[in-house]
């Protein structure tokens, strides 16, 4: 294809005799052994683009005069962040916010600071200014011949995204940096590296004025796990240090592990149809432990009864056990029961009616990753708050034998093999959060990185035609979620303002505004907020609706049937997380329900006296990239059809100019 504009090309594919389908994508030529394509942001319209080659053929020639607008098909705008495929490929988000910026001799706090942060290649030489200058000595000079460094840019441009400011998506960043202050701002920086091990960033601070105040690099030894904070010392141009910076960092690498081929010829990442509230169970059939739910929460028995309740969707709770086995359940730590030894120290025989007396039972609290999996189905294990509230908390494992459905650890896998596929699954991925009152959920937990790919291996392998969405209270999760594949949705959960769960410390969940702004800047499908909060101030979901966002809610108030109503006709938010649904009201499944329409439809629009043609579906698969100079960028043909062969082979043709000359 030739080019006619900055922006605009224009070209010809002959001999095809079919229907061809497409997206269009930008991102990155990666030169290596072979030539391998990134993707930065492509068009994530549920089905791609579609031209029916033999209706709208005229004469020799199809859409002679067609001009494809990036991200616009049949009147819709959906363009999405796009995922990690390459083993190299990171994406790494730099995070200011708090009180990031410490001067040591500054009598008063400076305002309006501007930071700027550049990634590089420690070993290129620095051709973008990267270099702080001192007022005396002379430098070594560098080794013009270095043959060890690379002959191009091992990352992409820097991107910046203002949480606290009125719109949070990610722009290219200014000259000058983005404006901070300590204790207001939120700021994201993002870029993509494929040598992560030199990869180094340079930090520049600036007055208000515009004049630069100091600079310091975070070298790779600064950034050494994928998650973490680094504390920079930085000088000015003397070399002498007069402050610090405190940075955030999470590397973000592709998924590793033994998967189905991710394309784009469908995608739900950012699809949602608009239609009546989708109700989903709480946990399956609702919480067990403390409201005593007919069926025990987060079991394979609790969220078939969802299901044949009626409800849309079932919610439930993931995390790993110690062999690296995502299980289904709530809490972060088990109890242990375990006997007490008789002070003879002869082994004490018990009475059965006895065997859960605290005269003669200790509880042992153990983090659920502790744990294999064949002991979690072993042990006698209670509920954590079982000691202290055994009026009001029911027993995690019961006396005797139970049959495997009713069993509490359930693996993901066994949920999706054995629950009704005709309900949705709405997937929590717990992972353990530092609270405001100083407490960690969990310590020394999983790498996050290793964590999210065995639970989205277990759903891209097993998932089938089923209906899957993801959420996460901790917004590192739903953005890792979201960069590693591309076909489910996220949704951030969000505790917002409380006065009856524990918040957590990071900015971003600590107000439904907040949250609202990191899902639009993450591009995440939406947000999942806490009734308590919205009853209080409904206007998060009006600064969602106005983002594009989708909106679900949760919480104890959902409880009264009159809260349900006021969310769902009042506010009209898609979806409702509540205990016991079904039980009150008889309700159906949506999704049957429009099945059952449809078929209702076309039986009512087929005759017995006419024939009917045949239609045939072709399975097809993903045809290589053909890259295509976009600025500064590559803009992506991706082509799915019967003939991606004889495309395939006239492209290169066309490049090698063995074929017909562009128009």
């Amino acid at each position: 294809m030739s080019s006619i504009s900055d922006i605009r090309w224009i070209g010809a594919v002959y001999h095809l005799r079919s229907s061809l389908k497409n997206r269009w994508s930008l991102g990155d030529v990666l030169l290596a052994l072979e030539l391998s394509f990134t993707c930065y942001k492509w068009e994530s319209f549920l089905h791609p683009r579609s031209c029916l080659v033999k209706a709208e053929q005229r004469g020799t020639t199809c859409r002679a005069n067609h001009v494809d607008l990036f991200g616009y098909y049949a009147g819709r705008k959906v363009v999405s962040e796009g995922w990690l495929q390459y083993d190299d490929e990171n994406q790494i988000l730099l995070r200011l916010h708090g009180n990031a910026i410490k001067f040591y001799k500054s009598a008063k706090e400076r305002k309006n600071c501007t930071v700027k942060i550049n990634p590089m290649d420690v070993r290129r030489r620095l051709r973008s200014g990267a270099q702080i200058n001192f007022s005396y000595g002379v430098d070594e000079e560098d080794d013009e011949d270095d043959n060890t460094a690379p002959p191009y840019p091992s990352h992409s441009s820097i991107s910046v995204a203002v949480l606290s400011d009125k719109n949070p998506k990610f722009k290219n960043q200014p000259d000058v940096g983005i404006t901070f202050n300590n204790n207001k701002d939120y700021i994201v920086y993002k870029t993509h590296s494929v040598a992560v091990e030199f990869l180094a960033f340079y930090v520049e601070i600036f007055s208000e004025e515009g004049k630069r105040i100091g600079a310091c690099y975070a070298l790779p030894s600064s950034l050494a796990d994928s998650c973490g904070q680094s504390q920079l010392p930085f000088i000015n141009s003397s070399g002498r240090p007069i402050g610090q910076i405190t940075v955030e960092y999470l590397f973000v690498r592709n998924l590793r592990r033994p998967i189905p081929t991710q394309n784009m010829e469908v995608s739900y990442s950012r699809h949602w149809k608009k239609r009546n509230t989708i109700e989903v169970g709480h946990r399956g059939a609702g919480n067990s432990f403390t409201k005593f739910a007919a069926a025990r929460e987060n079991t394979i028995y609790s969220l078939n009864t969802a299901a044949k309740n009626g409800a849309d969707y079932v919610e439930f709770d993931v995390q790993l056990t110690k062999d690296k086995v995502a299980v289904i359940y709530h809490d972060f730590h088990v109890l242990v029961s375990v006997a007490k030894r008789h002070p003879s120290g002869v082994p004490e025989v018990l009475h059965p009616a006895d065997m859960h007396s605290e005269k003669h039972i200790d509880y042992h609290e153990i983090p659920v990753k502790d744990l294999k999996l064949s002991q979690l189905k072993l042990l006698m294990l209670d509920h954590v708050n079982f000691p202290q509230k055994k009026e009001n908390v029911k027993k995690l494992v019961e006396d005797g034998e139970e049959e495997e459905d009713f069993k509490p650890f359930p693996t993901l896998v066994e949920a999706l093999t054995k629950v009704d596929p005709d309900v949705g699954f709405n997937v929590e991925v717990k992972y353990p959060m530092m609270q405001s009152n100083g407490e960690h959920e969990c310590d020394h937990y999983f790498e996050r990185n290793e964590f999210i790919d065995v639970v989205l291996a277990d759903l891209l392998n097993n998932a089938g035609a089923r209906r899957i969405m993801f959420s996460s209270f901790d917004p590192d999760i739903c953005s890792l979620i979201s960069m590693k594949q591309n076909k489910y949705p996220v949704l951030f959960l969000c505790v917002g303002e409380t006065q009856r769960y524990t918040r957590f410390q990071d900015q971003r969940s600590s107000t439904s505004l907040t949250a609202v702004n990191f899902a639009a800047g993450a591009d995440i499908m939406g947000v999942n907020f806490n009734s308590e909060d919205l009853l209080n101030d409904p206007y998060p979901v009006k600064r969602a609706n106005d983002f594009g966002l989708i909106t679900f809610v949760w919480g104890d108030d959902l409880d009264k049937k009159e809260n349900i109503n006021y969310f769902k006709k009042e506010l009209g938010v898609d979806g409702l997380i509540y205990d016991r649904i079904g039980e009150d009201e008889r309700r159906r499944n949506v999704f049957i329900v429009e099945r059952e329409q449809k078929r209702a439809l076309f039986k009512m629009g087929s005759g017995t006296s006419t024939p009917q043609s045949s239609l045939t579906i072709t399975v097809r698969r993903n045809f290589k990239p053909w890259p295509l100079h976009f600025r500064n960028s590559i803009l992506f043909l991706h082509l799915f059809g019967q003939e991606h062969a004889d495309i395939g082979r006239h492209l290169e043709e066309v490049d090698k100019g063995n074929a017909p000359a562009a128009d």
